[in-house]
């Protein structure tokens, strides 16, 4: 999540490249998808497409499906730490709970590579 502040953020964060097709889902609001704009080894950015009815508030804890593909997800549990809205969207932080899951653990993994191809990875034109 882009801010024009100084960045706050204890560990890196990195934006999603268009390239990975990763999304989350949050099973209390629907089954809807919702566009997973940074991820960082202790939060998530992600965007709720709301059309001025589902909403996350600050302080909410929740558990969501983060997507890897179009059917492959692992849980996640977060709490909201910052939530504003953009028009129909709300753009949300959150940090991870429960670090010590399966699912978290297999999420490090993941932006562990995700930060390895941004650093070697290239895409062909």
């Amino acid at each position: 999540m882009k801010d024009s502040g100084s960045e706050r953020r204890k560990t890196k964060r990195l934006d999603i490249l268009e390239v990975f097709s990763f999304y989350i889902c949050v099973p209390s609001l629907g089954l809807t998808r919702h566009k997973v704009d940074d991820v960082s080894e202790m939060g998530i950015g992600f965007t709720l497409d709301t059309l001025g009815e589902i909403k996350l508030a600050n302080g909410q804890s929740c558990e969501l499906q983060f997507y890897i593909n179009q059917s492959l997800f692992f849980p996640l549990k977060i709490q909201v730490v910052r939530a504003f809205e953009e028009g129909e969207k709300q753009r949300i932080g959150a940090v991870f709970l429960e670090t010590k899951s399966k699912g978290y653990q297999t999420f490090l993994t993941l932006v562990n590579l995700v930060d390895q191809l941004s650093d070697v990875g290239q895409l062909s034109h």
